[in-house]
């Protein structure tokens, strides 16, 4: 079967989609649709092989007990949380590297983490980046970073979100989103194949928290209940969706998100492990990379 020999060749061998489709006499974005199929099919298996310290039984035991596809439970330092984040960029870089497609679309959040995942990762297979939200004040440069970073290796169109996480007001809001690139940036996300995101921990641990709190607009969402962020989605500690800012939030939404074949949600430390629940509990995550106190903590919630 075409679609299986395709697949073979590209993650076993190492060949181009290129020269497969050379080959095959077809166009390579066709090769790359091939290859996505074989993987949707279960033609093919990719398996991640990891150096980083990782609890394997911990890790099948979280994603078991949220019906995850996969989940990575890094064991280091609890009261470091500056390792516990970088373990959690260099696990979520190796499994970038090997499960990104040739020809995908990949969405970035915002944060130190995902900076760091994007630094670390040296060779990945031909994909657009897109860039998941607006940024928070604090953080323009960093996002833009990271997204030139990956798109820089995986030689495909960046898509940049020349815009604020959070506008003022909606007539604020629908004036950005009118912008000939943000709507394109938008509109891209419609298409994405995967988003890596963090989860942001409220109040303490989160860029749009702090944004917000700039703004004096913070602890009547924490009254609602809001505990976390993943993407522009706000949650309870319930996992349910919180709707306190609506046509205020540039980004993807939860809709967007729900259609997203992979969704990768990153997220350690003291500060994160009430949100990384409430990601969990929404069933907005596929794929979860944290720290051995974290999966502990999620696993006593159930």
């Amino acid at each position: 079967m075409q679609y299986a020999y395709a697949a073979v060749q590209n993650l076993q061998h190492g060949r181009s989609t290129i020269e497969i489709a050379e080959e095959l006499g077809i166009s390579r974005f066709l090769v790359g649709r091939m290859i996505r199929r074989a993987r949707e099919d279960g033609l093919v298996e990719v398996r991640t092989r990891l150096p980083e310290p990782i609890a394997p039984e911990l890790s099948k035991a979280l994603s078991r007990a949220y019906g995850l596809e996969s989940a990575f439970v890094a064991l280091t330092p609890s009261n470091d949380e500056t390792r516990t984040r970088t373990t959690i960029a260099s696990i979520c870089a190796r499994f970038l590297s090997e499960t990104i497609g040739e020809d995908a679309i990949v969405g970035l959040g915002p944060g130190r983490t995902i900076l760091d995942t994007c630094g670390r990762i040296r060779e990945v297979a031909t994909c657009d980046v897109v860039q998941l939200t607006g940024f928070a004040s604090v953080d323009a440069g960093t996002h833009l970073e990271a997204i030139s970073q990956l798109s820089g290796v995986a030689k495909g169109r960046m898509f940049a979100l020349p815009a604020s996480f959070v506008t003022r007001s909606a007539r604020s809001w629908e004036a950005v989103t009118r912008e000939p690139a943000v709507q394109q940036a938008l509109a891209r996300i419609d298409h994405i194949d995967m988003a890596a995101l963090t989860v942001g921990g409220w109040p303490g641990s989160s860029l749009l928290a702090s944004q917000l709190d700039e703004l004096d607009e913070l602890v009547p969402l924490l009254r609602r209940g809001v505990v976390a962020e993943l993407g522009t989605t706000l949650l309870d500690i319930d996992g349910n969706e919180v709707d306190g800012l609506h046509r205020r939030l540039i980004g993807i939404t939860t809709a967007q998100l729900k259609r997203t074949p992979t969704r990768i949600a990153l997220g350690g430390g003291a500060g994160k492990q009430r949100a990384v629940v409430a990601a969990l509990r929404s069933g907005l995550v596929t794929t979860l990379i944290t720290d051995e106190g974290t999966a502990r903590a999620a696993l006593d919630a159930l």
